[in-house]
C-alpha cells in the first residue's frame, strides 16, 4: 500500500473541518476516491452522505455498504436511493440514474469502478465502455450541477501510476476531476488531494465511527 508522509510538507498542513473538505468535492463535477481498506472507504463515503444535503444516488456493485444498510449498522438517511444492479440489470438502472442526475441536483455514489470492470471482463472493450458511462454522468452533472463520486481499491505499480487492484488496470485521469487517496490514521481517516504527480497538496482529517471499522 502506497504510503505518504503527511509531516515532512510544511505548507500542506491537515485540516479538519469536514466542511472544508466538501467545497473541494463542490469544485469539479467528478471526483474518484482511492483506498487500499474497504472498510475505510465505507466509513468516509458514510460520512459524506450524512453532510451533504442533497439527494444521494449510490450505485453498489460491491454490495459492502448495502450489507451494512440491511444490517442496520448504518440508518438508511432520506433522500438516499440504493441500487445494486445485476449485470442484466445495470443498462436499465443507468437509464434511470442519468435521468435522475440531469432533473435535479444529485451526488451519485459508484462504488466501486473495480465491481463495474468485472461485469465487462470478458470484453476487450471494457475500458471504453466503463470511460463512456463515467464521461456522460459527467456531461449530466454539469448541466444539474450534480456531483459524482467513483471509489476505486488501487495500488501503486512500481511506485509510480495508480492502477485498480487485481485487475491492473489504469485509473483513468482527467483535468476536470478531484483524485483523492484515502489512509487510516489511528482513529482518523486522511483525505489526501492529490495533484497531477500523485502527491498530496491538501489533506484533511476526519474521525473515523467505531461502529464501522
Amino acid at each position: 500500500m502506497a504510503r505518504f508522509v503527511l509531516d515532512k510538507n510544511p505548507e500542506q498542513g491537515i485540516k479538519q473541518n469536514l466542511s472544508d473538505f466538501m467545497r473541494v468535492l463542490e469544485s469539479y463535477p467528478l471526483n474518484l476516491i482511492m483506498h487500499a481498506d474497504p472498510f475505510l472507504k465505507i466509513n468516509f463515503l458514510n460520512k459524506l452522505i450524512l453532510t451533504t444535503n442533497y439527494p444521494i444516488i449510490y450505485l453498489d456493485f460491491d454490495l459492502l455498504f448495502s450489507g451494512y444498510i440491511t444490517s442496520k449498522i448504518i440508518p438508511q438517511r432520506q433522500g438516499l436511493t440504493l441500487f445494486q444492479p445485476n449485470k442484466d440489470e445495470l443498462l436499465q438502472t443507468l437509464k434511470i440514474i442519468l435521468l435522475e442526475i440531469s432533473e435535479k441536483k444529485s451526488m451519485l455514489i459508484i462504488d466501486s469502478i473495480n465491481g463495474l470492470f468485472n461485469f465487462y471482463h470478458e470484453n476487450k472493450d471494457a475500458g471504453r465502455i466503463v470511460n463512456s458511462y463515467i464521461m456522460l454522468f459527467c456531461s449530466l452533472a454539469k448541466n444539474s450541477n450534480s456531483r459524482i463520486l467513483i471509489s476505486g481499491m488501487t495500488r501503486k505499480k512500481n511506485n509510480e501510476e495508480w492502477v485498480l487492484s487485481l485487475t491492473g488496470r489504469h485509473v483513468f485521469e482527467t483535468k476536470q476531476m478531484n483524485t483523492i487517496w484515502l489512509e487510516r490514521q489511528n482513529s482518523s481517516i486522511i483525505a489526501n488531494i492529490l495533484d497531477e504527480k500523485t502527491l498530496p497538496k491538501k489533506s484533511y482529517k476526519i474521525p473515523l465511527e467505531s461502529e464501522l471499522i
